[in-house]
């Protein structure tokens, strides 16, 4: 079905295109549920969590197939690729199973520290920003390990994607000075605008790496971990489309990429309550890897997981940046619109009339460039989100565009299909409190109030939706999988946003941006390096010299 912003108005359940929703939300464990009431669910988990999963519990003792190899890796995205690829450069043989039948992976944007243009203290500088973007949950042996070797995966991404054919089309280095003098530099990089990004170079990496001996296994999820006599992982049992099981024994370990839990209501509902009124922008992600995980010993990181809820589709990303005025369904204000895009949700999930309380309306006038100082967004940029203003808009997911643009404030609530006399009264209100200075609803600063006097009039329908759940199995600064005693599982890594929680707020802050999947990139990397050398030094590691150049010249 082709997915219409409209029918939100109508209460319509929405299917479509890069972002499908992932089920209806709303789902709670059966009361009837306990943990542990039935000994076939490990500690912790419900029947309900098992009930959206492929994983299975009950032994699987025949195969149709045994393959043995040195790493398997469940999940082929933005941590399991890189995991693919580096088991091959460090000279191992490798297995990836998927459960979709191609490669999937999210954004388009990673980072990693240049160690050599950083000092040690601009380091610690740059953690505790992170930390305290974070509410001071951070993970900090996970943040210190990113800090450590994110350079050199960034530097290996930037060369790998080079020789793949799909060079990165935006690379910038920022070297962040701090009070003290101390200083931190991170590299930042794009393979590509939407609707090629992340999805695009991690395929293009995976062919690569099939064509150097990788075996991808597609349509064939993993359900179950293999242990051995001494409780160490020892492979994984795939099932195929037709049934059948595969088993696939890892002589190093297993890695599990599989992504995290959001179309799992059972967990979303105990781990992560905040998204559970919300809509997914993602498909198939039903925690596998992490109750697989929890069944050989795994526990899951404390509550309340960090999630990535934004909307970066129906207009420019950085014109979220702006206080714009905001309004519900109703054409009413509800929330202070300093709030940033990454914590929208906090505001909105209290919205207990809306269907879908992540639909919303921000309105400004046609000088919003000049008021707000919005140099980063041109008019031209924001005609490029109208829905069929222009024949062929670039760097947009079409269907789900979604800026406005009308002369008089009754016809721009006409497109947005909210009431005329609501908007126009909360304009009203809006400008009287310009003229004040003083906002005696939500408490805007003065210098964020910028009347709304100029015409054409813009209104964006903003759509808040789950783009991932960052948090999973406890692991360590190695990624191996501990269990509840906080002894590691020999054997079993985990990666990528159904692992640890390296940034345990609430929100994952976009504040220095880029290491949501530069982490995961690296996890991947370095799981696969010390599972093959118990160290983190790469037998061929991409230096600073080789890469600089990708910045360099930008």
């Amino acid at each position: 079905m082709e997915l219409n912003r409209r029918d939100f108005l109508k209460g319509s359940a929405l299917l479509g295109g890069v972002a499908a929703i992932g089920g209806i939300v709303g789902c709670t464990p059966k009361a009837s549920d306990t943990p542990t009431a039935d000994k076939t669910f490990p500690e912790g988990t419900f029947e309900s969590d098992f009930e959206a999963s492929v994983v299975e519990l009950d032994p699987i003792s025949k195969f149709s197939e045994e393959k043995t190899y040195d790493i398997v890796v469940i999940g082929a995205g933005t941590a399991g690729v890189p995991a693919v690829l580096t088991a091959l450069e460090e000279g191992a043989s490798v297995a990836c199973l998927q459960k979709p039948s191609q490669v999937m992976a999210n954004g388009n944007g990673s980072a990693g520290i240049v160690l050599e243009e950083s000092n040690d203290v601009g380091k610690l500088q740059y953690m505790q920003n992170w930390r305290k973007a974070a509410g001071y949950r951070v993970n900090w042996d996970l943040l210190e390990a990113f800090v450590e070797h994110s350079g050199e995966t960034s530097n290996w991404m930037l060369t790998r994607a080079e020789e793949v054919g799909f060079p990165a089309y935006s690379v910038s280095a920022t070297k962040n000075v701090y009070d003290d003098g101390s200083f931190c530099t991170a590299v930042m990089k794009s393979f590509g605008p939407k609707p090629q990004n992340h999805a695009t170079i991690m395929a293009k990496l995976a062919d690569s790496a099939a064509s150097k001996g990788a075996e991808f296994f597609y349509e064939t999820p993993a359900v179950q971990l293999i242990k051995g006599s001494d409780e160490s992982v020892t492979g994984v049992i795939g099932k195929t489309k037709s049934g059948d099981y595969i088993k696939f024994n890892a002589s190093k370990a297993v890695i599990i990429a599989a992504g995290d839990y959001q179309n799992n209501e059972s967990l979303v509902s105990r781990w992560s309550p905040d998204v559970t009124r919300f809509q997914r922008k993602q498909f198939e992600r039903t925690g596998d890897g992490i109750l697989m995980a929890i069944a050989a010993g795994a526990v899951m990181t404390p509550i309340n997981h960090a999630k990535t809820m934004h909307d970066m589709d129906a207009a420019p990303m950085m014109i979220t940046r702006y206080p714009f005025m905001a309004l519900d369904e109703k054409g009413e204000r509800f929330m202070n619109e300093e709030i940033p895009m990454e914590s929208w949700d906090l505001s909105l999930r209290r919205r207990e009339d809306a269907e879908d309380p992540g639909r919303f309306f921000r309105i400004f006038d046609n000088d919003y460039f000049t008021k707000y100082n919005a140099k980063a967004v041109p008019v031209k940029s924001l005609e490029n989100y109208i829905p069929g203003f222009l024949d062929n808009p670039t760097g947009v997911f079409v269907e789900l565009i979604d800026t406005h643009r009308a002369d008089t404030l009754d016809e721009l609530a006409e497109e947005l299909g909210i009431p005329a006399e609501g908007l126009k009264a909360s304009v009203d209100k809006w400008n009287s409190y310009c003229e004040s200075g003083f906002d005696t609803e939500y408490g805007v600063l003065k210098e964020n109030l910028k009347p709304i006097d100029t015409p054409p009039y813009w209104g964006i329908r903003q759509w808040i939706r789950c783009s991932a759940i960052n948090s999973g199995v406890i692991v360590d600064r190695y990624y191996r999988v501990l269990d509840k005693e906080n002894n590691v599982i020999k054997g079993l890594y985990s990666v990528g946003s159904g692992a640890g929680d390296i940034c345990g707020g609430l929100e994952w802050n976009l504040a220095q941006g880029g290491l949501c999947c530069g982490s995961y990139m690296d996890m991947g990397r370095y799981a696969v390096i010390h599972a093959l050398t118990e160290g983190t030094t790469p037998k061929n590691p991409v230096k600073y010299e080789d890469s600089k150049r990708f910045w360099e010249k930008k």
